[in-house]
């Protein structure tokens, strides 16, 4: 894959992910979630049928879970390979929960926007995009 020369919004764009489940013993109401890490950010739609292919996210899974370095005991043991749209990729506060966290442009879910180092992340077909949302930016407005 390369990098796109359109202009690039997060409702144009998709997420290649990993994710590994972990489980909270102290939680009684949803005691299992899963921490995400990015592999593939902003990507355009036209590659939807190459990332959303079966084929490719079993070797994409398989490769992950034999090169993953966990060292927590609350790790199921279960993992997945997901394709996040960029709306709910880039979902922040405001966009979730309107009036009541009105200017608030801090990410609502964690799957590694703003992290380039953690394990697996191969490449941000869009950092311009990716930028809106560093940390110095955060409550700024973003489209």
């Amino acid at each position: 894959m390369k990098k796109d020369t359109m202009e690039l919004t997060k409702n144009n764009t998709i997420n290649l992910v990993y994710a590994v489940e972990y489980v909270d013993s102290e939680d009684q109401y949803d005691p299992n979630f899963f921490i995400y890490n990015t592999i593939f950010r902003n990507v355009p739609l036209k590659y939807l049928n190459k990332l959303n292919n079966t084929e490719f996210q079993n070797k994409v899974k398989a490769f992950c879970d034999k090169n993953w370095n966990e060292k927590a005991t609350n790790a199921t043991g279960e993992s997945k390979v997901e394709i996040i749209t960029g709306d709910d990729y880039y979902q922040t506060y405001e966009d979730a929960f309107g009036d009541v966290a009105t200017d608030d442009n801090s990410l609502f879910n964690d799957y590694g926007q703003l992290v380039n180092g953690r394990q697996y992340f191969k490449y941000d077909f869009n950092t311009k995009l990716t930028e809106k949302y560093q940390y110095k930016n955060i409550r700024k407005g973003v489209q």
